[in-house]
């Protein structure tokens, strides 16, 4: 497990344990949302050449930046459009930054067969049924997600997205190649521990805006891709 994955597990720990009112795909979406769409607006309205949200680990920065959003009309407007979902980013983010859980004194713990999925995640593919989301312990209970499963269906759909039919290579060059997000048509913390799942149908490759777009429905419902093209065409 990398750096920047460590950082990752452990902010979606600290939401469960501080954010009760989050379900497991609002807390999934909050934190996607924050290493995505967040870092896009810093870059847009205040630091143009910010990196990644996870090289940066100063929780004083994130805390002036949110005091700094209804300084600056446009980042305000943006972030009142989508009910002032960037300045919660930032609230919550620095509140981690500042937690025991960061800090290394809630240590999220792999088990031996977990930490060997994370140095060779992806499996000889074989023809017996393909399966996913097998609970693991590790400071909470977490699916499993089969890497194979995302190759595979990879390889059906190719890199481009399937809802907006955006390609990152096209638009970004050697950057953005073999670089898309793969989205659970249904959402594997709602399944029953291990499954099959079929990479053809269970999962579809999509852009970050349109994986980020798909988990804004009603009540926290997930949108279907078709319920997202259509509210894309509607535009």
């Amino acid at each position: 497990m990398t750096q920047y994955e460590s950082i990752h597990q452990k902010f979606l720990l600290y939401l469960e344990k501080n954010v009760r009112t989050f379900s497991v795909e609002e807390r999934e979406a909050l934190v996607h949302f924050a290493e995505t769409q967040l870092v896009d607006y810093i870059r847009t309205y205040f630091i143009p050449h910010f990196g990644k949200l996870y090289a940066k680990t100063d929780a004083a920065l994130y805390q002036d930046l949110r005091n700094k959003v209804n300084t600056k009309p446009e980042a305000k407007a943006e972030n009142e459009a989508c009910e002032g979902r960037y300045s919660m980013a930032l609230k919550y983010y620095a509140a981690f930054l500042q937690s025991a859980i960061f800090k290394g004194k809630e240590k999220v713990k792999l088990m031996a067969g977990e930490a060997k999925a994370c140095q060779d995640p992806l499996l000889p593919v074989e023809e017996a049924a393909l399966t996913e989301g097998k609970l693991h312990q590790v400071s909470l209970t977490k699916h499993e997600r089969n890497q194979a499963l995302r190759q595979l269906c990879l390889k059906h759909y190719g890199y481009t997205c399937q809802v907006c039919g955006m390609n990152f290579e096209a638009v970004y060059g050697k950057l953005g190649k073999n670089y898309i997000e793969v989205h659970h048509i249904n959402p594997i913390a709602e399944t029953d521990g291990e499954h099959v799942l079929d990479p053809k149908t269970g999962l579809i490759p999509l852009c970050s805006n349109c994986h980020s777009m798909i988990h804004r429905g009603k009540n926290g419902r997930v949108l279907t891709p078709e319920e997202l093209k259509a509210i894309l065409h509607q535009q």
